[in-house]
């Protein structure tokens, strides 16, 4: 029994030594296999790294190229969002006193320069033209009499000369009968007496033609007189047709027919549309480099579109400065902080063909400092 015992024991034995046979022979396989393969792994890593390196040089060649053309991009253009367009607004306001007859404009109206926009009731300016007439008429016929009393005087002065040579010439000859006792010396005292008094209407002739010559010239500046007031008769007529001074678009109207007006008065604005440039507040470090004339690309909200302009005029004083109340920085306690200063460009022509463009749009103005647009790839 024992033995038999022993048999089975080495019977059930002897499969797991095959198994461990059987291990150890893979495993020297596979040992085998991994030695074989080794230096074919190491020839691949081999070729591999030259590749690679290279791959990493071009890489970094084109980061530092990237990036050189980057910070020239980046320094070419100083940019604000802080700009609006600009234009005019010319208001429209009457010269004279009256009442509204007649407005045949409104809000958003665009209209041609001499455009009727507002009548004023003309009667009384019109009344006030003929009256002006008549006082012309009356000074130029004082100018016609003042030359006849001239003329007159001068003929008086003429027969006053003459009355006093002849008076002369008596006296003359009455002095001589008196030295030879012909007439008595109360005769000859009467002839001298007449010559005197000849000789000093004479004088007061003169001076009564230079009287009549100056009153000759106040008739005619009298005449001068009226015809301004004439004048300024019609021109007073011609303001009671307001027109418009420019083509543009008509707004801020508070003109109402039949409200009186007064000297002054504002009736209207017009925006002319053909007269337009960007203002842009620029920080006063961006102005190193900028000057008058460089290109400008002007991209606005409203279009969506970029516009192509140029730096018309560098400003001559911050913003803060011409406000209400400058900045007095030797009082109180001071901060520094970086100023802004209106930097002002125009777009070129044919830009805005449609006339697009309004004032008070939102802009962004891009300046090229370095001479000309620059993009980035």
């Amino acid at each position: 029994m024992d033995r038999l015992h022993d048999q089975q024991q080495a019977l059930q034995r002897s499969p797991q030594s095959n198994d461990i046979h059987a291990d150890n022979d893979a495993e020297e396989e596979d040992s085998d296999d991994s030695n074989t393969k080794h230096p074919a792994d190491g020839g691949g890593d081999r070729h591999r790294r030259p590749v690679r390196l290279i791959l990493a040089l071009l890489v970094a060649a084109i980061l530092c190229v990237g990036s050189l053309h980057f910070w020239r991009y980046m320094q070419s253009y100083e940019a604000t969002d802080d700009a609006e367009i600009d234009g005019h607004l010319d208001p429209l306001s009457t010269r004279i006193d009256g009442t509204v007859v007649n407005v045949y404009v409104e809000d958003t109206y665009e209209v041609k320069q001499g455009q009727a926009l507002v009548d004023l009731d003309p009667r009384d300016n019109k009344v006030a033209v003929e009256n002006a007439v008549a006082n012309l008429v009356q000074a130029e016929q004082g100018v016609q009499a003042a030359q006849q009393n001239y003329a007159l005087s001068v003929a008086n002065l003429a027969a006053t000369v003459a009355t006093n040579a002849k008076a002369q010439v008596d006296v003359a000859r009455f002095h001589e009968l008196l030295k030879q006792a012909v007439i008595a010396r109360e005769t000859d005292d009467a002839i001298v007496m007449t010559g005197k008094v000849d000789a000093a209407g004479v004088n007061s002739a003169r001076a009564d033609v230079g009287a009549k010559a100056r009153m000759i010239g106040q008739a005619e500046a009298a005449v001068q007189a009226a015809q301004a007031s004439l004048d300024q008769a019609r021109l007073n007529l011609s303001y009671t047709h307001i027109v418009a001074p420019v083509t543009g678009i008509v707004g801020n109207k508070t003109v109402q027919v039949g409200q009186r007006l007064q000297p002054g008065q504002q009736l209207l604005s017009i925006v002319p549309l053909n007269d337009i440039w960007i203002t842009a507040d620029f920080r006063e470090t961006q102005l190193r480099k900028m000057h008058r004339g460089q290109p400008v690309t002007v991209h606005v909200d409203t279009t969506g579109r970029d516009y192509k302009g140029y730096v018309d005029g560098m400003p001559g004083a911050t913003g803060e400065l011409y406000s209400l109340l400058p900045p007095e920085n030797a009082t109180g306690n001071y901060v520094k902080v970086v100023q802004r200063l209106p930097v002002r460009s125009r777009l070129n022509p044919g830009e805005d063909p449609d006339h697009r463009l309004r004032p008070g749009m939102s802009a962004e103005p891009t300046v090229w400092v370095a001479g000309r647009p620059q993009t980035l790839w």
